[in-house]
């Protein structure tokens, strides 16, 4: 299925913005919410170019700019996330959007669970206690505590609540226009949006930039690579089978975790993840 790869791949790059965000974690907050966006655009621009849509409803304006204050909230929150916790402990939290998707795409798109769908969903609460299953010691429920106490954690469910938002969203920019120019229009958007918090004290952040234009170039790329496998993905198939499948970049940030931060909570965050994934293809598959 070519949905499933494209889903899978944006998957990938989803996971290369994290593994960018954490190496940027000393850069100002505003410049990589704003690079992620902003140095996407000319690779978008050249794609657009060659596949522009010969259909724009105009509902598609509004659209993207109701999502792309969604994502520059959700871009703001993962990177304070990946600044204060590991990519093990917080980014496997991404893993519960086909859980909020239940809801949100009832109420969006009139789509209801299956009884496979709820088996789904208990094993996604399942997946989230296994990553702290370590501190079982203290006490049955204070893995769950631990969810709540972790920031990191914190911040990345409620963005994991506004992707749930967001995928529906985008879903209907891409049936207004094209996969393409959803994307283009969001991620313009974003950057314009977040344009003045650049330009405030601008020569500072000028040399940040170029300190890291090669990081913040990869994150850009990364976003770009991962926005448009994913609206084509969701031209094909349904928003939660595409965003279920793409949850397996947490899987991926758990291993660049482990492979380029040294960081140590692989074995527990890999066995919560991967139940949490078998939960959100149960929500959506079956």
């Amino acid at each position: 299925m070519l949905w499933a790869l494209l889903s899978i791949i944006s998957g990938l790059g989803d996971a290369t913005m994290f593994a960018s965000m954490k190496k940027l974690k000393k850069v100002s907050n505003s410049i990589v919410v704003w690079a992620q966006y902003a140095f996407a655009l000319p690779f978008m621009l050249i794609f657009l170019y060659i596949n522009y849509p010969q259909r724009i409803n105009s509902n598609v304006y509004w659209i993207a700019a109701l999502n792309g204050i969604l994502l520059t909230l959700s871009t703001y929150l993962l990177f304070k996330a990946i600044k204060i916790s590991d990519l093990s402990i917080s980014m496997p939290m991404l893993s519960v959007t086909p859980l909020f998707l239940v809801f949100t795409s009832y109420l969006m798109l009139d789509e209801m669970p299956t009884f496979y769908g709820f088996i789904g969903i208990f094993l996604i609460v399942i997946g989230a206690y296994s990553i702290h299953i370590k501190d079982y010691k203290k006490g049955f429920f204070y893995p769950f505590r631990a969810l709540l106490k972790d920031k990191g954690s914190f911040y990345v469910l409620i963005v994991a609540f506004i992707f749930s938002i967001s995928a529906n969203l985008g879903k209907m920019g891409i049936i207004n226009s094209s996969p393409m120019f959803y994307a283009f229009a969001v991620y313009l958007f974003a950057s314009v949006v977040m344009a003045p918090l650049i330009i405030l004290d601008f020569n500072k952040k000028i040399k940040e930039i170029k300190a890291d234009f090669s990081a913040l170039g990869l994150l850009g790329i990364s976003s770009a690579f991962m926005m448009v496998t994913s609206a084509y993905a969701m031209l094909i198939a349904i928003v939660p089978y595409v965003i279920s499948l793409k949850r397996s970049s947490v899987i991926f940030a758990i291993l660049f975790g482990y492979l380029f931060f040294d960081e140590k909570n692989i074995k527990n965050a890999l066995i919560g993840t991967i139940i949490m994934l078998i939960g959100g293809i149960l929500i959506t598959l079956f």
